[in-house]
């Protein structure tokens, strides 16, 4: 599905890139005749002569687009779980959704002391021979950045490596502070009260 919406995103900046020169040179030389044009051009379209033509055109663009969204919503559905990567191991060529491996990430980076957030992306290289690993991490603000780096990035060799067998190709991890909530200090205790005469 990413290779198709990369294509339609193509698709629609080339036709941009097409049409915004044309546009461009209507609006500074042919605006003043533009809509007494586009007028005649739709009497035309609406004549009897060419009625016919003109509903088997707007019939034809419906169905494409009709059809096109159908296929895409098809592609889309068969495929609930998540974008898959395909990596090649030495027995072959393994085939994991992204999701399985996020999840696996997140549960085990999570378990590293002062981590407080993770989100994980994962992506195969260009070979596909490797998983790339981005993390995004909110930790306690008095950790060891460095230190602490090394922490994350050996837990998700482990993951990728030791419990989905796969190898790891980079990682990327980008770390920032969770907000510390500042607390109002507690009142003092109150103070005893003084004794009454006669007790």
């Amino acid at each position: 599905m990413n290779l198709i919406n990369r294509v339609i995103v193509i698709v629609e900046l080339l036709i941009l890139v097409a049409l915004m020169p044309i546009l461009i040179v209507v609006l500074l030389f042919f605006l003043p005749t533009l809509p007494s044009t586009v007028e005649s051009y739709l009497r035309n379209l609406a004549s009897p002569a060419n009625l016919v033509l003109t509903q088997i055109i707007c019939v034809g663009v419906t169905a494409l687009i009709f059809a096109t969204a159908l296929l895409l919503l098809f592609i889309e559905l068969q495929h609930p779980t998540g974008r898959r990567l395909r990596v090649q191991v030495p027995e072959g060529q393994v085939e994991v959704t992204e999701d399985a491996i996020i999840q696996r990430l997140e549960h085990n980076i999570l378990q590293v002391a002062d981590v407080v957030h993770v989100k994980p992306r994962a992506t195969s290289t260009r070979k596909g021979d490797a998983v790339n690993v981005f993390l995004e991490l909110e930790t306690n603000p008095d950790v060891n950045v460095p230190q602490k780096t090394q922490e994350v990035i050996g837990a998700a060799r482990r993951v990728i490596e030791e419990q989905m067998g796969l190898k790891l190709g980079k990682v990327h991890a980008q770390i920032g502070y969770a907000r510390v909530s500042k607390k109002p200090p507690a009142a003092p205790p109150p103070l005893p009260a003084p004794p009454q005469p006669g007790l």
